[in-house]
């Protein structure tokens, strides 16, 4: 098959969900000997776009810089582009893109709809960015042969909401690169002996509790949050306030860094607002470390009871389930064994993209 991916900033993947998943499902399907062309903006690239990425054939198209203006007008010129070309069926991510699903559609190229959280919802955005995306969230649910979500409670929702089916494709994980802390013995980190986050630094990632939380506990260890502070950088210098010389902001990290920071952390604290379903969440459990995590459907759905849980928006609720898993080395070591077992048996990118492929055949056959 041909198929044509737009909604992601480009590949490789160096952060954010939605590049992830593009780079790893469209991986498979090219090593399946599908023709796959992957959308990037033209920006996204310090020096030349790669032209081909694990088999993936890259296009940039160009873009209007600007928080509420790149997105919408790299779909723009992305989905002109693919209409210029004889594909069988063109995968969009997230309700941004998903405004312009009627051009695809109307030309009868099948779209499969592809929505990874509930980016509609939250302060992140303005209210009229929030009416764009609920009206791209419309439109793709009009226009969309197939639908899916990562999540089940997104899929009922949705469903009740339009009334049409929606198919939860979760997310899926590489199995762990576990590594000696070469790299980073030279920050002063010990195997087992710090806190790890990862993640944006934006508010929908509660990263604000967590720091406020780290300072008021009484625990010698320090807490390292990696993650790009670029996108709400007010935030951000709030949340780096906190003087605590025990949390440490390290930036961006990735390949054998990163990889480094989850073999050999003592837990991965995840204290999101809300979430799809947490690429981080399950690459702790990947490598076994024991996961601290919000209560809510999205997070059980991911790790089963294999987590340590707490709700609400209060430090005394965080802390005491980060005291819990630091102070009982068995239930560490339990709960984090659960969670390797179950991201194993559930969430390899092979068996993601055998859901997808029958999908892409569903939708080519509408048409």
């Amino acid at each position: 098959m041909r198929i044509a991916v737009i909604g992601c900033k480009g590949i490789p993947a160096v952060a954010g969900g939605v590049e992830r998943v593009v780079e790893e499902v469209g991986a498979e399907m090219a090593a399946r000997g599908h023709d796959v062309i992957v959308y990037a903006r033209r920006g996204q690239y310090p020096g030349p776009a790669p032209e081909r990425v694990r088999g993936m054939r890259v296009i940039t198209t160009a873009g209007v810089p600007g928080k509420h203006t790149d997105a919408i007008t790299h779909t723009a010129t992305a989905a002109w582009d693919l209409l210029q070309r004889n594909v069988d069926v063109v995968h969009l991510y997230s309700p941004g893109p998903a405004l312009l699903s009627f051009l695809p559609a109307a030309r009868r190229v099948p779209v499969v709809f592809t929505i990874q959280g509930p980016d509609w919802e939250g302060p992140r955005w303005s209210r009229p960015a929030r009416l764009a995306l609920s009206a791209g969230l419309a439109c793709g649910m009009r226009f969309a042969s197939v639908v899916t979500t990562v999540s089940l409670s997104i899929a009922d929702f949705l469903a009740d909401k339009y009334h049409r089916e929606v198919t939860c494709v979760p997310n899926g994980v590489r199995p762990a690169r576990v590594r000696k802390p070469d790299i980073i013995s030279g920050w002063g980190l010990r195997p087992e002996g710090y806190a790890l986050n990862v993640g944006r630094i934006v508010r929908g990632k509660g990263v604000d509790l967590l720091v406020r939380t780290w300072a008021g506990l009484d625990l010698d260890m320090p807490l390292v949050i990696v993650g790009d502070m670029d996108q709400e950088p007010g935030y951000a210098a709030r949340c780096r306030r906190y003087t605590d010389n025990r949390i440490r902001f390290v930036g961006p990290c990735f390949g054998p860094t990163l990889e480094e920071l989850y073999s050999n952390a003592s837990l991965v604290v995840q204290p999101s607002r809300w979430e799809g379903m947490s690429l981080v969440l399950l690459e702790a459990a990947s490598y076994e470390r024991p996961v601290v995590a919000r209560e809510m459907p999205a997070n059980r759905e991911a790790l089963g009871e294999a987590m340590i849980a707490f709700q609400g928006e209060s430090a005394e609720a965080l802390g005491g389930a980060i005291i819990k898993c630091v102070g009982d080395e068995q239930l560490r070591r339990q709960v984090a064994r659960l969670a390797r077992k179950r991201v194993t048996a559930r969430f390899s990118w092979p068996r993601i993209a055998d859901e997808y492929e029958r999908l892409y055949r569903c939708a080519a056959q509408t048409c």
